[in-house]
């Protein structure tokens, strides 16, 4: 499955490089593509091993504003 997220908080590349090891982190993640220009990130999941709600607590947690786009 493909999830799109929002993020704010990312200025500049190395932030992108931070999202993107938090979300490349998770079980079952893979094709993790992060926006810094359209403030997302995009990845492919495995539903059942992969909390999608624990990555953006996570990418949160950092101090980034993360959120599931529908």
């Amino acid at each position: 499955m493909e999830k799109r997220l929002s993020v704010e908080g990312m200025t500049c590349r190395h932030c992108v490089k931070r999202v993107t090891k938090i979300i490349e982190k998770s079980p079952g993640v893979s094709g993790v593509q992060v926006s810094l220009e359209n403030k997302e990130a995009l990845f492919i999941y495995d539903p059942v091993v992969t909390n999608v709600p624990d990555i953006v607590k996570a990418i949160n947690d950092f101090g980034f504003t993360a959120a599931e786009k529908v």
